[in-house]
């Protein structure tokens, strides 16, 4: 039991090494892509992606409402993730768009378009967090082997689940506000591989994806 933890122990750290060699970076790139789809939290390298589906793209003078959707989720550092969603996406939006409004409390979906018709807003982006990374940094702690022995360990201390995740997921449906028309559905996706046995990203990796969804909206080409 002993041996095959330390192996294991061995093994992540090895994979963090490569990561540190390799910039621990999070990129949009094939390999990128394909490293985190193999190997899932243990890849040397984070990816990022957008899906959706539609291709809308908004002129700069439409009055945008940016919904805060109710029951959202919680972290550790968190207490509600679809209020940093709300924040961090209209950070980017404001600067790009010249007429944001964001809610002020959480609703739900038919009361956040009824508040922005009443707010004369002509768009509601309705973002929230479908997954949060759950990994914690590896530290040096003081625990128990298994004879019950105090010792101080680095990484092997840790709690290990096959439910830890190092994904982090925004997705933002957009709606008609006079018609409540679902227009499109954007979802961004940060998987950040070893490195999130590093240290702790989620926010920065949080406005990224925010970043990256407004561009793709803000866009040339075709106009809403």
């Amino acid at each position: 039991m002993r041996i095959a933890r330390r192996t294991s122990v061995l093994i992540r750290f090895l994979l963090l090494g490569l990561c540190v060699v390799l910039g621990a970076c999070s990129s949009e790139t094939y390999l990128a892509n394909s490293s985190t789809s193999t190997f899932d939290r243990y890849s040397p390298v984070g990816s990022r992606q957008v899906s959706r589906d539609q291709q809308l793209v908004l002129a700069s003078h439409y009055h945008i409402r940016i919904g805060y959707a109710a029951d959202g989720r919680s972290s550790k550092e968190v207490a509600d993730l679809n209020l940093s969603a709300r924040d961090s996406l209209a950070r980017y939006l404001k600067r790009y768009f010249s007429h944001v409004q964001v809610a002020n409390e959480p609703q739900s979906l038919p009361l956040a378009l009824q508040n922005a018709r009443s707010a004369g807003a002509q768009l509601l982006l309705y973002p929230r967090i479908e997954n949060w990374p759950n990994i914690e940094p590896i530290r040096v702690q003081e625990c128990e082997d298994d004879d019950g022995n105090r010792k101080t360990s680095l990484g092997a201390c840790e709690q290990t689940s096959e439910s830890q995740s190092a994904e982090l997921v925004l997705s933002v449906g957009i709606y008609d506000v006079l018609s409540g028309q679902h227009l499109d559905s954007i979802q961004a996706r940060s998987e950040r591989g070893m490195a999130a046995y590093f240290y702790n990203n989620n926010q920065q990796e949080l406005d990224e994806l925010s970043q990256m969804i407004v561009m793709r909206l803000n866009a040339s080409g075709g106009r809403y």
